[in-house]
């Protein structure tokens, strides 16, 4: 409890100031469709196999996703103390403190001393991306911390034999790779300390074909709920591309997301010292293998899924962990003193706050309207939209960051030409009329203005800063 109030304070003291801020930043189109899943099961029915997303079009909405434990529990907070983006950023901030005190105990398990792994659990949140994503409605901050909690479940299981640590190592595992399957590479990688006989092996492979068996199933009923719909909003599968591109996302990701974001400058340069120090004189008994396989496992992970790595860093929270793991392990063969390891928290601290902050939490920066970050203003288009109310909005490539902060539903569109095509004999924008879509709302009403003769509005019902809304 101690070690959880210590990691709690520094992660509340660390991320004070931006607790109240909405949906902002890097994949805050990300964050939207999250808080819009949440929101979605509060106010239309809690049936967490069913999850509903904003842009849904002539559909009611659902469609296949990750397993949204996430967003459901969430929504069940919400109900208590209602809905705001405060409440969705505490409760990020937990699961991830949460997450630390996993990462302590498994460095415990790793023979780490209890300062080197309080140390290592401070590491975690100062990795750039993690202290970003931290207090984000993400469903991989969940998977992250479930998955280290099931490495620690796994070890004392295989260690102590007890019925009660392998049900909450099968639950800990299979909920993480529900909510996002490479997740169960940090419970797999634990495998290389079980005992190497038939016995084990046999009954281990059985308990993983299992995980993996409710794993597929639930993938394979949320690809069949995508194809249903048409409602294409979570990427579950890999697009291809060409390996010009395959080689620039590798060179991107190693000369500018390791170290700045997946890593910090600070860290990395520590740990290659640490690396060139150490490499003659390291036992390579389970533990480097322990490292080894879970490196393997995300290579090829990488590989598969490379398209989602030019653009998505949250797709590296797997392998975050494991270079924590490397750094304590290696600081602990070198025994290095508390005052560096001091220096090497201070200074990873410092890049990180430096590196997120001004580039994802100041209000030019937010990546939204600068309407939406306006309190004032977010509360005249609830005043004038009743909640939920079927729109059609633009222009909005992400197809969710209009729907969340007007709280409506329905069709968006990435260029205002788009409601103007014919599509089954009628332009497109007669065809959302018939579906019972009511007001349309734009961002820069000017671009609109060669097309009204076209699209017969009914009459603008208000301007709220550089949006229109109009009524169909």
């Amino acid at each position: 409890m101690k070690k959880f109030l210590l990691f709690l304070s520094l992660n509340l003291l660390l991320h004070f100031p931006f607790l109240n801020l909405p949906p902002s930043g890097t994949h805050v189109w990300r964050q939207c469709n999250t808080l819009a899943m949440s929101r979605n099961f509060a106010e239309e029915g809690m049936n967490i196999v069913e999850p509903k997303i904003d842009r849904r079009n002539e559909t009611n909405g659902i469609t296949g996703s990750h397993f949204p434990l996430y967003e459901w529990t969430l929504a069940s907070i919400s109900k208590v103390f209602g809905f705001s983006d405060a409440l969705a950023r505490v409760f990020s901030l937990l699961i991830f403190t949460f997450g630390m005190l996993a990462f302590y105990k498994l460095l415990l398990l790793f023979n780490v001393s209890s300062f080197l792994a309080q140390g290592g659990a401070f590491l975690l949140l100062s990795i750039p991306e993690l202290y970003y994503h931290g207090i984000n409605a993400m469903p991989d901050v969940l998977a992250l911390t479930l998955a280290l909690w099931a490495m620690v479940y796994w070890l004392v299981w295989q260690k102590n034999n007890k019925g009660v640590q392998l049900l909450l190592a099968l639950l800990f595992s299979l909920g993480a790779g529900l909510i996002k399957f490479q997740f169960l590479m940090l419970p797999l990688a634990t495998l290389v300390f079980i005992p190497f006989n038939v016995k084990s092996i046999v009954k281990n492979g059985l308990i993983w074909l299992g995980i993996g068996g409710l794993v597929f199933s639930w993938y394979a009923y949320a690809l069949a709920l995508t194809k249903s719909s048409n409602l294409k909003e979570f990427g579950l599968w890999i697009a291809p591309i060409s390996n010009t591109t395959k080689w620039t996302t590798f060179l991107g990701n190693l000369s500018m997301d390791a170290p700045e974001v997946l890593v910090g400058w600070p860290l990395l340069l520590c740990l290659i010292y640490f690396v060139f120090k150490t490499i003659r004189t390291w036992k390579w008994g389970r533990m480097a293998w322990f490292i080894l396989a879970w490196l393997f496992m995300f290579i090829c992970f990488y590989v598969v899924a490379i398209e989602r790595m030019k653009n998505h860093t949250y797709y590296f929270m797997p392998v975050i962990p494991l270079i924590i793991v490397l750094a304590i392990v290696l600081m602990k063969n070198i025994r290095i003193s508390p005052k560096v390891l001091m220096v090497i928290l201070l200074l990873n601290f410092t890049w990180a706050l430096v590196r997120i902050i001004p580039s994802r939490w100041v209000e030019s920066k937010r990546q939204i309207p600068v309407e939406f970050s306006d309190a004032n203003m977010r509360k005249a288009f609830n005043e004038v939209l009743p909640i939920n109310s079927k729109c059609v909005v633009g222009p909005d490539i992400s197809g969710c960051i209009f729907f969340y902060f007007t709280h409506t539903k329905g069709y968006s569109f990435e260029f205002v030409e788009e409601l103007v095509k014919v599509k089954q004999d009628r332009i497109d924008i007669d065809n959302m009329r018939a579906a019972g879509i009511q007001y349309l709302i734009i961002k820069d009403g000017n671009i609109l203005q060669p097309y009204l003769p076209a699209i017969h509005l009914k009459r603008k019902i208000k301007t709220i800063g550089s949006f229109e809304i109009w009524e169909l």
